[in-house]
């Protein structure tokens, strides 16, 4: 994992127009994202079309359970990123490689602990979320082989954390690039050639994700290269542990509040029945290829943040929002189009034309996306201005607007999907996103961000 080699990968966002140093350091992310959901939406149409919607409703029901783990991942991450970007933004590099080595650790050791949880406990949670009996032996097999990728995961979040943080947003695209490919010729091997089901499907990512990992593993001293490195570091370091848990845990805790609200709408989506869950399943692929777009413009402009904050650059933080928020709705209103105008053809393209409930299953999926996508423009701002709070530090208001998008989503849905009917699910996401950027908008404003730096 430690080779040393000569190429210089990092890159400052504390010089220049704030436009196209985020636009340079996004566009990779963007790319990164889209290729992971890429191979996300091409398993959900290689399930559908082969195995058809009850294998299709068990993934989605599956996938449920993996979004809370996933999201863990993402939230122990965090907590290094935003360490060692504001580090790298004050020239404080004689932190870093310790940082890198001890989130890694950690994030492998709790990815571990999820792995056992999930093979002892896989058929208990997937009936906790209302499966359907008929469909849980499927689901199971989907979940455990998943989850033989599931130290990967998070050891890749990790090392990624690392160079997004430093401003290196296109190695990880390579990587992703790569394990997408991979991910693709083993779901036509093991689904269409090997007829392994669900489970192919999951083996399928779960290799996928070790190549990712594999490659950040062998790449991440090329980018730490510049930086102190001595031969007495402790691999792992306890207090700077602590430093990034200050963020890190509270992230992890938020994400997992989402992830666990998540599949208490997914369970009250399966009380509606196959037809429902198919058609949420293939919608779900598709809005989550769409918000992939404002959510890496988010991550990298909140990147942009912690470096300046680091620098005490805070008056660069301003004019890179406002940038970022115009391109990133620009293309926000570009996906709102092709949702509103091609909503059937886009939905189609995961189910079996012979299906006999084939009409629910694209009712239920085209009401999603044309009601999601006419809002992506507001999640889009939302994202980028909770982020502002993520990069400078203000982990407080960072969770606060995240929990109250989702606890006004999980009321709703909850509360009126059995009184409204299951189009409310759609809305509530609209509403949680609305509401939630008021507060975040006057929280941004009201400037108690700027005070938040670990430095």
């Amino acid at each position: 994992m430690f080779g040393i080699t000569t190429e210089t990968k990092t890159h400052k966002m504390t010089e220049g127009n704030p436009l196209s140093t985020i636009l340079l350091f996004a566009v990779p992310m963007i790319l990164s994202n889209l290729f992971q959901q890429l191979y996300n939406v091409i398993d959900t149409v290689i399930v559908g079309k082969r195995l058809g919607t009850d294998a299709l409703a068990a993934v989605g029901s599956a996938s449920s359970i993996t979004a809370v783990f996933v999201q863990l991942a993402t939230g122990f991450a965090l907590g290094g990123s935003i360490v060692i970007a504001q580090y790298f933004g004050a020239g404080r590099t004689e932190k870093i490689w310790q940082c890198t080595t001890t989130s890694t650790i950690f994030s492998a050791i709790i990815s571990l602990v999820s792995t056992i949880i999930i093979w002892i406990e896989a058929r208990p949670l997937l009936l906790v979320v209302n499966t359907p009996e008929y469909i849980v032996d499927m689901g199971v097999s989907y979940l455990r082989l998943y989850f033989l990728g599931c130290i990967p995961i998070f050891v890749y979040n990790a090392l990624n954390g690392v160079y997004v943080a430093l401003g290196d947003s296109r190695t990880p695209l390579k990587f992703l690039i790569i394990s997408s490919v991979i991910n693709v010729f083993l779901d036509l091997l093991f689904i269409i050639g090997l007829n392994k089901g669900v489970g192919g499907a999951a083996l399928a990512t779960a290799i996928s994700q070790l190549a990712a990992a594999l490659l950040a593993m062998k790449d991440i001293p090329k980018l730490l290269k510049e930086f102190e490195y001595s031969k007495d570091m402790k691999f792992f370091d306890g207090t700077l542990l602590l430093t990034m848990l200050r963020f890190a845990l509270p992230s992890a805790l938020q994400q997992s509040i989402v992830s666990v609200g998540s599949v208490i709408v997914q369970a009250t989506i399966n009380s509606f029945g196959a037809a429902v869950m198919a058609g949420s399943a293939a919608a779900s692929k598709v809005v989550n290829l769409a918000t992939a777009v404002p959510i890496n413009f988010s991550n990298a402009y909140s990147n942009y943040v912690g470096q300046n904050m680091g620098a005490g650059k805070e008056e660069r933080i301003w004019p890179g929002l406002k940038a970022s928020i115009l391109s990133c709705g620009v293309l926000s209103l570009a996906i709102t189009a092709a949702f509103e105008i091609f909503p059937n053809q886009i939905i189609g393209m995961f189910i079996d034309e012979t299906e006999s409930n084939l009409e629910q299953v694209m009712a239920v999926g085209s009401a999603y996306i044309r009601v999601v996508g006419a809002f992506l423009v507001v999640f889009s701002t939302f994202m980028l201005v909770k982020a502002t709070f993520k990069g400078s530090g203000d982990m407080s208001w960072f969770i606060i607007t995240t929990l109250l998008s989702f606890f006004i989503r999980l009321f709703l849905t909850v509360g009126f999907a059995h009184i409204a009917g299951v189009d409310i699910i759609w809305w509530a996401f609209c509403a949680g996103w609305v509401i939630a950027l008021i507060v975040a908008a006057a929280r941004y404003f009201q400037g108690g961000w700027r005070k938040k730096g670990i430095l």
